[in-house]
């Protein structure tokens, strides 16, 4: 079972969550790597900044390493964007297209295989 849906806020101001509370790509993509027996769910490392006085953030999320099937790796992805909920959307999104085009072969058969590589 997954661990329960966590968010807090550490020392350097950086958004650490699971995103198991959220709806949207986060969910299809905890959803799906459930269905492929994933015992973790993602993790989302998240920081807000600004760059020349725009507001900016960065999300670098990591799918970790598959339970018992070796060859699949960690999958690491780091977005830059302007708001965090945004961003890490577009994160999780980034991680099913992954996903997707290294595993074409089994994820043929689920709702997941249908997302273009």
């Amino acid at each position: 079972m997954a661990a329960p849906s966590n968010v807090s806020c550490d020392y350097a101001g950086h958004l650490h969550t699971n995103t198991l509370h959220w709806e949207g790509f986060s969910h299809l993509l905890w959803e799906s790597l459930s269905l492929f027996l994933y015992t973790e769910p993602p993790q989302y490392d998240g920081v807000e900044y600004r760059e020349e006085g725009v507001p900016r953030c960065r999300v670098k999320m990591t799918i970790p390493q598959h339970p018992f099937r070796s060859q699949w790796h960690p999958i690491e992805v780091d977005v830059v964007g302007y708001r965090l909920v945004d961003t890490i959307e577009t994160a999780a999104l980034e991680a099913i297209h992954i996903f997707c085009n290294q595993h074409p072969m089994e994820v043929v058969g689920y709702p997941i295989g249908l997302f273009p590589v």
